[in-house]
């Protein structure tokens, strides 16, 4: 389990013991720690002077990380002045009602932030870029992520955007057989696993561009992606681990869309008050 020491502590505990290579990757992460929240694993060992990612991966583990992922994310945090080092643990058959508020609540503080740590700016902007381009937008995404998708469905729709959501994954592989020139699917799945998200997108490139909310850029969904937008969550064994990992998804896709919002500027925020007043008549 990661260590909750910050990481240049941990660094300056070890630093005497270490080989000068490794001492080496140590000055450089220091330094440049900032630098280092952006680099891949094979980058930070050619900007260190090492041949091989060994190096690197035998150094995360000696100041306690199981990989080089969490060592970004604990890393960012520090940067950002975020140290809250929030557990959370596996969910009994004992637990109190007080017991699973606080370790609800904790894993999904501690999902927020690292997810703000490592979220990248750069590709959220080529997100909302590929977003400001639509001629239609397909949300797909079923169980836990067909309520973002929804959600986010009326949401663009109110700015004026052309939208699609169905739960039914028949319906959406048929809809999607027939994309055209400047259609976006933005796609939710944790995992990136679900057949029925992946397949039926798969046929839809190059006409289509495609904007993920998944785990990681190397799943199935990741790499058919255009736009990959990583949601990184703890890995636990108790099923509210997709509850936790929806609290950032729903997050990036709010930030997707106030930034296009924003971006489009004119009468879209005229448009938004007129659409909540629209409704008053239904409130006392």
């Amino acid at each position: 389990m990661e260590t909750a020491l910050p990481i240049n502590i941990k660094i300056d505990k070890i630093y005497a013991s270490l080989s000068k290579k490794q001492q080496k990757i140590a000055d450089f992460i220091r330094r440049d720690s900032s630098r280092v929240v952006n680099m891949s694993i094979s980058e930070l060992a050619e900007a260190t002077g090492n041949k091989s990612e060994s190096a690197i991966v035998r150094f995360y583990r000696t100041l306690g990380f199981t990989g080089y992922y969490n060592f970004k994310v604990s890393l960012a945090t520090e940067i950002a002045g975020k140290s809250f080092y929030y557990t959370y643990s596996d969910l009994t058959s004992s637990d109190s009602v007080a017991t699973i508020k606080e370790k609800l609540f904790n894993g999904i503080i501690k999902t927020l932030y690292d997810n703000y740590a490592i979220l990248d700016n750069n590709i959220l902007s080529d997100a909302v870029d590929i977003i400001m381009q639509a001629k239609r937008i397909f949300f797909i995404g079923y169980g836990e992520s067909a309520y973002i998708c929804e959600s986010a469905k009326f949401k663009f729709m109110r700015i004026g955007f052309n939208c699609f959501f169905s739960p039914d994954s028949h319906y959406n592989s048929i809809q999607l057989s027939e994309v055209t020139e400047g259609d976006v699917l933005i796609c939710v799945s944790l995992s990136g696993l679900s057949k029925d998200v992946v397949i039926p997108i798969g046929s839809c490139k190059p006409q289509a561009k495609i904007i993920a909310l998944t785990s990681s850029p190397k799943n199935p969904l990741g790499q058919i992606a255009d736009v990959c937008l990583e949601t990184y969550t703890e890995e636990l064994n108790y099923r509210t681990d997709a509850l936790i990992a929806r609290h950032a998804q729903q997050m990036i896709m709010e930030i997707l869309f106030m930034s296009t919002a924003i971006k489009l500027g004119g009468d879209v925020l005229e448009r938004l008050t007129k659409g909540r007043q629209s409704l008053s008549y239904l409130k006392f």
